[in-house]
């Protein structure tokens, strides 16, 4: 990671709930865990199709991950 880069307080909440989700699952990847701003909805339909959850059951492992 670039050193001169500050990362906001959402960016190093999101790098703490990777690692969080890629631990609880080892089913997914990284690469899973990829999303746009403004499209963090269909990583989890993503998310949630290949761990067989609902969207409601993939917004609540994320919210139980803080």
């Amino acid at each position: 990671m670039n050193k001169n880069v500050k990362l906001s307080r959402n960016d190093l909440i999101w790098i703490v709930q990777k690692e969080k989700i890629l631990n609880k699952f080892s089913s997914i990847s990284e690469l899973d865990l990829f999303f746009e701003e403004g499209r963090k909805h269909e990583m989890i339909e993503r998310l949630g199709g290949k761990l067989k959850k609902s969207s409601a059951e993939m917004y609540l492992i994320f919210k139980t991950l803080n």
